[in-house]
């Protein structure tokens, strides 16, 4: 239960520092999540080598170099009318109450 909390936060943090940075020391990287330089090292390998993250490591320079994810047009336009039914219908809802507010009789008017 412990490891897979450490796990967890690893990889909680290392996402979030992905989401920052374009490219990563691991030395600092290592020091962030509690691992030797070659510790950390082998996990994001292992992190790359199961698909989980679109990286390359620059050995040389010691460093994880995020791939720039790009999304199609079609995947784009998806994204961007992904809500278009749920805002459409509650435009419509928001549109039939106002309608019906203006409709129904007035009690309190004084010119009854």
């Amino acid at each position: 239960c412990l490891d897979d909390f450490i796990d967890n936060s690893r990889m909680m943090i290392f996402e979030t520092f992905c989401r920052i940075h374009q490219c990563i020391s691991i030395s600092m990287l290592a020091e962030k999540l509690n691992m030797t330089t070659e510790e950390a090292e082998k996990w994001i390998v292992n992190l790359i080598r199961n698909a989980k993250l679109d990286a390359k490591i620059d050995s040389q320079q010691g460093t994880v170099v995020m791939g720039v994810e790009t999304n199609s047009p079609y995947q784009q336009l998806i994204e961007k009318t992904k809500a278009l039914s749920f805002r459409s219908q509650m435009l419509l809802m928001n549109i039939e109450k106002k309608k019906k507010a203006q409709d129904a009789p007035n009690w309190g008017a004084a010119d009854f």
